[in-house]
């Protein structure tokens, strides 16, 4: 119990300094007498946040981090989605961007903080950078489904993931990936039909483990709010394209 507080003070602080970083990006982007007046913080004491002299409290990080993501990241976010003209997304420029995935997830740090979790699953490829990020700030272990079977692994549970269109595919995860009873957070970087998170909370059941929420970047036409309503699961979604 007491290593689990212990854990949970270093995330709460790690936090507090990663709203140093946001608050150092803010300020290259705006003066100090703006960011005073949007946070109801003196000029003074912003300065001294940033020259690292003083950790902002958590209440304090909070707050950055609210200004962060509503005048930064947002706007970034939505630079950096790429639509070709077929309609699909592509998300490369957000999650191979470690710095800047980092401190989108952080900001969402709370919110995933409020969900249980002991391990990150996720679906080999693009939704691995965000895995790892996530249990990186979280402090927990990534499990990767895959779509073949990885050699040197005998022992798998294999899932049948179905699209819209009617067709298939397995998907496969290492049998000792999970364990019976964990609480298991899913992340992708794009929720857009919603069949690869079914297909890893599928996978969740046959190992017996626990779906305690999911997480996206990117959701597609309320995808996001649809799986929380189908699956009685919190879904944390950064952005919603329509």
């Amino acid at each position: 119990m007491l290593i689990v507080e212990f854990m949970k003070k270093v995330e709460e602080l790690n936090y507090r300094l990663y709203s140093i970083e946001a608050l150092r990006i803010l300020k290259k982007m705006t003066s100090y007498d703006k960011l005073s007046s949007m946070l109801e913080i003196p000029p003074t004491a912003l300065s001294r946040y940033v020259n690292g002299h003083v950790v902002p409290s958590l209440e304090t990080a909070r707050s950055i981090f609210n200004i962060f993501k509503r005048e930064y990241l947002m706007n970034e976010v939505n630079k950096r989605i790429i639509v070709d003209e077929f309609g699909a997304v592509d998300s490369s420029l957000i999650i191979y961007d470690p710095v800047f995935l980092k401190n989108l997830i952080v900001s969402e740090y709370e919110k995933l903080n409020s969900v249980k979790v002991d391990k990150v699953l996720t679906l080999e490829a693009d939704g691995i950078p965000v895995a790892y990020q996530i249990a990186s700030i979280l402090g927990k272990e990534v499990a990767v489904a895959r779509k073949a079977k990885k050699l040197g692994v005998r022992d798998f549970l294999e899932i049948k993931q179905v699209f819209e269109s009617g067709t298939y595919r397995y998907i496969y995860l290492a049998r000792n990936a999970i364990k019976k009873g964990e609480y298991v957070l899913l992340t992708d970087d794009i929720i857009r039909t919603g069949a690869t998170i079914k297909a890893l909370v599928n996978l969740c059941k046959e190992a017996k483990a626990n779906v305690s929420g999911i997480f996206t970047i990117i959701s597609l036409k309320k995808m996001h709010t649809k799986l929380e309503e189908e699956l009685g699961i919190p879904v944390i979604s950064f952005i919603e394209l329509q």
